[in-house]
Formats: structure tokens, sequence, C-alpha cells
């Protein structure tokens, strides 16, 4: 059984709010019953990546600064390297999804998502050595 959970967000952070809920109705076509699934999802993340940063005695050496809502971000090579692997595997499932969904596909066009199956491969594997080198 689930229970509703209240926060507040100041507002220069809640356009973060309606993306992440935009992402959520995109993936699934819908928000209820999964927005707070997927919101534990990103929570577990974050507190998993922040155990290995403190395991480590160390902060990740800072490489990539943006700019946002007015103040300055500063996120770290390891951080931004989890959020592009993350992004890799989403579209790795999309691309699965579509293909289950779709039954009669050209020999053309399964040639073409062979081939972009085989390159998001290739690029997940690219950037968990990266992140291995990291550690």
């Amino acid at each position: 059984m689930s229970k509703p959970i209240g926060v507040r967000i100041d507002s220069k952070q809640e356009e973060i709010w309606h993306k992440f809920k935009e992402f959520v109705s995109e993936k699934y076509g819908k928000k209820h019953t999964v927005l707070g699934n997927e919101l534990v999802k990103a929570l577990q993340l974050y507190l998993e990546l922040y155990e290995l940063v403190a395991n480590n005695k160390r902060e990740p050496e800072t490489q990539l600064v943006t700019s946002k809502s007015g103040d300055l971000e500063v996120k770290s090579m390891k951080e931004t390297s989890y959020d592009l692997l993350n992004t890799i595997i989403a579209c790795r499932g999309n691309l699965e999804q579509v293909e289950d969904e779709l039954q009669d596909i050209p020999s053309s066009a399964r040639d073409k998502l062979d081939k972009l199956r085989k390159a998001l491969f290739k690029a997940q594997k690219i950037v968990e050595e990266r992140i291995e080198a990291i550690r």
C-alpha cells in the first residue's frame, strides 16, 4: 500500500520536477501509479552514487560546469557519466519496446534498428569503461 508524501520545491528547481514528471509520462504513457516508483528509483540511484563517492573518501574530479536557473551548478565527470549511461540504457529499453510493439518490420528498417542497437551497446560500454577509470 502506498501513502502520499509531500515536499516543497524551490521555484528555481521547479522545472526539474516538471521535466521528471514529463519523462515518466513519456516513458509509461501515464503518471498515475508509476510516478512514485520512478521517483524512488531516482532517489536510490542518487544515494548509491553518493555512497560510492563517500566510500572513496574523496570528491569526484569536477569536469563539467552548467548554468541552471541563474545558479552555477558544478557537475562531476562521474555524475555526468552516470547521467549519460542512464540515458543510453533508457534508449536501449525504448528501442526494445518499439521492436516488440511492431509486428511486420521491413528488413531495411530491421537492419537500421539493429545498427542503432549495436551503436547504443557500444556507447554504453564506452561510458561504463569511463566510469571505471574514474573510480
